[in-house]
């Protein structure tokens, strides 16, 4: 299955979730830098590998598509040429 997948999601999510209460509901001092600076650090990891991860199952690949579209959406980010070609290698099985 696509328990590597499954677990990165979630985890990712979390992050995102903690991330976007530090940056909002915090008072900004210097140990929520600091712990916003760990979490940034974190997220790109994660991202990292959500990007290479190559699901083995179709719903896998569409819950990734999925998962990535709605981030950038939420975030207000993009992906370049390279990073995107990436994601679609690793879903090319189910395309």
């Amino acid at each position: 299955m696509d328990q590597e997948l499954w677990t990165l999601l979630e985890r990712h999510a979390r992050l995102m979730t903690s991330m976007e209460a530090l940056q909002t509901k915090m008072p900004e001092t210097g140990e929520v830098r600091r712990v916003l600076a760990i979490k940034i650090l974190e997220e790109q990891f994660l991202r990292k590998h959500l990007i290479d991860v190559r699901p083995s199952t179709n719903l896998g690949a569409q819950s990734k598509l999925i998962y990535l579209s709605l981030m950038l959406a939420k975030t207000r980010t993009s992906m370049d040429e390279g990073t995107i070609t990436q994601v679609m290698r690793s879903v090319e099985l189910f395309l």
